[in-house]
């Protein structure tokens, strides 16, 4: 949300600084998928202030103003008109007494619950955002549907790990599943497939010539494990990977399905072609 709305504010022409208390943006993204959003943040003025976290603010007559600090006990001020706290969301399940129901909860109020919305007292459903991550709007309303298809009998499952997220910002990102990193740290022996929007016919009419698409497959079953693009639409592209998880398709699923030309979906073809070494816009790996 933080860097949605810089992003936003600045294009209006509003200054805008961002402090962070980690040494970059958008922690447990691919650093290079992230390089790029910094890259055009600071293109469009954004001024960062990495390694410092805020200690307090103060009303200063018609502003506000921020008081930091590093991790050496140094303290930084910063005086805005408006000052946005974007550190994440808090579950807001003290306010339904769960406890008297006997259902379990953690300590920051995430309510326990299984990929069939059930809570640790089976007939007691929870979904949303205070059944924890991640907390998107499109997740509560799959959760909502799975809770309401258990509670009439069907046998119903939410897949986690199919569940795609997007950062709006410019350029935007899409991801799902798995990163590389991730499914080798799970067992897998990753296969990654690329294809950069420089190589699309449609990314560079729209004068995209950064970003790219990447899929991440097992190498030995080839089937698809996850995605991530940084670009135009990607928040709309990354669906395809996300049907590609939840329906257990492999690499020649993607690549053999036919992408309209010149568009940029083709991208995410290709990278699935280039991860089993047939791309044709790119050189293969």
């Amino acid at each position: 949300i933080g860097m949605e709305l810089s992003t936003m504010l600045a294009k209006l022409g509003t200054e805008v600084t961002v402090v962070e208390m980690l040494d970059d943006i958008l922690p447990g993204y691919d650093e290079d998928v992230t390089r790029l959003v910094r890259k055009r943040a600071e293109e469009l003025g954004i001024e960062f202030h990495f390694g410092e976290a805020a200690q307090g603010w103060e009303e200063v007559a018609a502003a506000a103003r921020v008081t930091t600090e590093t991790e050496d006990g140094e303290t930084s001020e910063y005086t805005a008109e408006r000052v946005l706290v974007a550190v994440g969301r808090q579950p807001a399940s003290d306010t339904c007494n769960v406890e008297a129901a006997g259902v379990e909860s953690t300590d920051r109020g995430v309510i326990e619950t299984d990929d069939a919305a059930r809570t640790t007292v089976e007939h007691i459903q929870a979904v949303g955002d205070v059944a924890g991550e991640p907390m998107l709007a499109h997740t509560a309303y799959r959760e909502g549907h799975v809770a309401a298809e258990v509670i009439a009998g069907e046998p119903s499952r939410l897949d986690y790990q199919a569940i795609p997220a997007a950062v709006f910002t410019d350029p935007e990102i899409g991801t799902v599943g798995l990163s590389a990193a991730e499914a080798e740290a799970e067992g897998f022996e990753p296969v990654v497939g690329e294809m950069p929007f420089r190589a699309s016919g449609r990314a560079l009419t729209l004068g995209i010539e950064e970003g790219l698409v990447r899929i991440v497959a097992d190498a030995e079953t080839e089937f698809v494990l996850g995605g991530q693009i940084v670009g135009p639409e990607a928040s709309e592209l990354i669906a395809e990977v996300g049907l590609a998880i939840e329906m257990g398709a492999r690499l020649e699923d993607i690549a053999a399905t036919i992408h309209t030309h010149p568009t940029l979906s083709e991208a995410v073809g290709e990278a699935a072609a280039n991860a089993r070494g047939a791309a044709t816009h790119t050189l293969n790996r």
